[in-house]
């Protein structure tokens, strides 16, 4: 075996360990919506709300393990679909990790009495450890299964005939499609959106979320079928989120703007004391717009992959 069949390997088993964790962990939050004492009667998160967003969150993390599970399997008997799908959760790592460990760098814990400087100082470096442990896993999955060799791996074994889609807009369908799931949930719960530095509440946010969901769904479908107007739509779709993004962290009177974001949330999703300084909140105008460009980048390029059915994947 290879070296960089090893790590193929190796791959694979942290996929299943990492989804079983994951079970575990969805197993947890049950726990924790019908017997935590935090839920006690009056308490804050005393709220049917809460709780439904803890089972959603649990079937959505039970739907991970099963989708990781069948990904590490899949990688085992070397089926091409595997590959796709590890690169799928790569990204989502990279993302994941990369944007929660730049958060964790300005976000500034509550003090405590009880907890000194020190402490609070490594618990931020043990979390920040964590999150870049992700990101680099992540990074090390999007180069490994993109190499020559892995692609080797998968087809040195009969293979099903290949779609002629390129991976990377397979990629970014599966993301679109899973930016409509969040956006459903944020539909059904009427959390407030905003949207080029207005906060929609209620039923304005519930419509918001609405089209985004439909757009979503739209677009991360057209984009499996390699359809050339779901590409157009999707290249908008990022520029306009990337465009919204920037203008509603530039607009003067960003603080206040969030002040009223979060005083609209739900009483158990409120956090006043985790505080993002003012002068910090180009971080999120950034991401936001990173998150944009590599798709639209993607697109463009890939954008043969729209007219000739037998374009290389990648």
């Amino acid at each position: 075996m290879s070296q960089s069949w090893l790590g193929i390997r190796v791959s694979a088993v942290l996929a299943i360990l990492g989804s079983v964790l994951t079970l575990l962990f969805s197993g947890l939050l049950v726990w924790t919506a019908f017997f935590a004492h935090g839920f006690a009667p009056g308490s804050p998160a005393d709220t049917g709300l809460m709780k439904g967003v803890l089972i959603a969150l649990t079937v959505f993390f039970i739907g991970l393990t099963v989708w990781g599970v069948a990904t590490g399997a899949g990688i085992f008997r070397r089926r091409g679909w595997a590959r796709v799908s590890i690169v799928i959760f790569a990204v989502l790592l990279v993302g994941m990790g990369g944007s929660a460990m730049l958060g964790i760098f300005f976000v500034r814990l509550p003090p405590s009495p009880d907890v000194s400087e020190q402490i609070m100082r490594n618990i931020r470096l043990a979390m920040a450890a964590f999150y870049g442990g992700l990101l680099l896993i992540g990074v090390w999955w999007l180069l490994l299964f993109n190499s020559a060799r892995a692609k080797q791996y998968f087809t040195s074994v009969e293979a099903a005939p290949e779609s002629g889609r390129p991976l990377s807009i397979t990629v970014i369908a599966w993301y679109l499609l899973l930016l409509a799931a969040g956006t459903a949930v944020g539909a059904a719960t009427r959390l407030p959106a905003m949207l080029f530095g207005l906060v929609a509440t209620g039923w304005s946010a519930m419509g918001i979320y609405t089209v985004y969901t439909a757009v979503g769904i739209y677009l991360g479908t057209g984009l499996l079928q390699l359809q050339k107007l779901a590409r157009t739509g999707a290249i908008v779709f990022f520029l306009f989120n990337a465009a919204n993004s920037v203008v509603s962290i530039a607009m003067p009177g960003l603080a206040g703007r969030m002040q009223a974001f979060q005083d609209v949330l739900p009483r158990a999703f409120q956090s006043p004391q985790a505080v993002l300084p003012a002068s910090n909140f180009w971080i999120f105008a950034v991401t936001g717009a990173l998150f944009a460009a590599v798709p639209v980048w993607f697109l463009v390029r890939r954008r043969q992959a729209f007219y000739a059915p037998a374009a290389d994947q990648s």
